[in-house]
């Protein structure tokens, strides 16, 4: 099951209509439309409604292991396009979200950040909403880290007066296409790529953190799922004698597989 989520309708439109969702009328409190393979969640817009819908949606439809988050809709931004979201974050919950980003959606990555109200005035390279962050603390619960995707579409850079429904249904409608066929892409649970053994060993030598280490399996699988041999990688890589050096290895490791 694929759960979408977006805060309007008009943000959802393009997604109802084209997988042929219907309305699902055995929810009274929240609006949801689903087939047999999707289930659509309007959350509302704010922190707070967003995080309420979800909760109260999938305390009634638990996901089970290999289903798919995604979240998408407009925002704000210095550019427009459209963006994958890499870290999701909220000052005012104080909370910061890192979805692993080992599948290639060939869109630009951009940090979301989540506030409380709409901003009109939004640093460059920020995307600004006022649902994700919730809505990746309510989903991480259910759903693996690389099977949550945040996909904004950059509508405005704080001065969003002049924009109306239709402008935003024509907008997400531009790359709806886009978005499913990314989502397509994604391999069921059981086949997700993971380390050899012997890359595990290889890996180990590095003696990185626990969380070095997991960001450094994330990015080996999606240098593979990408065509590339990490055994060789890792084979290439200098020894590592302190923690400032492995910092250092594994930066240059993130900017060369992505």
């Amino acid at each position: 099951m694929i759960y979408i989520s977006a805060a309007i309708y008009p943000e959802a439109k393009p997604f109802i209509e084209g997988l042929g969702l219907k309305a699902d009328r055995s929810f009274s409190k929240i609006r949801v439309y689903k087939n047999e393979a999707v289930t659509l969640l309007l959350t509302g817009t704010g922190i707070l409604r967003a995080a309420s819908s979800l909760s109260f949606l999938l305390g009634r439809l638990t996901p089970e292991k290999g289903d798919i988050f995604l979240n998408t809709g407009v925002c704000g931004g210095g550019e427009r396009g459209i963006f994958i979201c890499s870290k999701i974050t909220c000052p005012e919950l104080k909370t910061c979200f890192y979805p692993d980003m080992i599948y290639n959606s060939g869109f630009r990555e951009g940090e979301l950040v989540t506030f409380s109200e709409l901003q009109r005035d939004i640093h460059e390279g920020l995307l600004a909403d006022t649902e994700g962050a919730a809505l990746a603390q309510g989903a991480k619960a259910y759903f693996s880290a690389e099977r949550m995707f945040f996909i904004k579409i950059v509508s405005d850079n704080g001065d969003f007066s002049g924009i109306k429904p239709d402008d935003v249904t024509r907008l997400v409608s531009g790359y709806y296409g886009d978005i499913i066929g990314f989502l397509e892409k994604i391999p069921p649970e059981e086949k997700t790529p993971d380390l050899t053994a012997e890359e595990l060993k290889e890996a180990e030598k590095l003696k990185f953190s626990v969380s070095q280490s997991v960001m450094l399996k994330n990015y080996l699988v999606y240098y593979r799922l990408n065509g590339g041999d990490p055994l060789s990688l890792l084979k290439s890589l200098p020894e590592v004698k302190t923690k400032a050096e492995g910092r250092d290895v594994l930066e240059r490791i993130g900017k060369y597989v992505i």
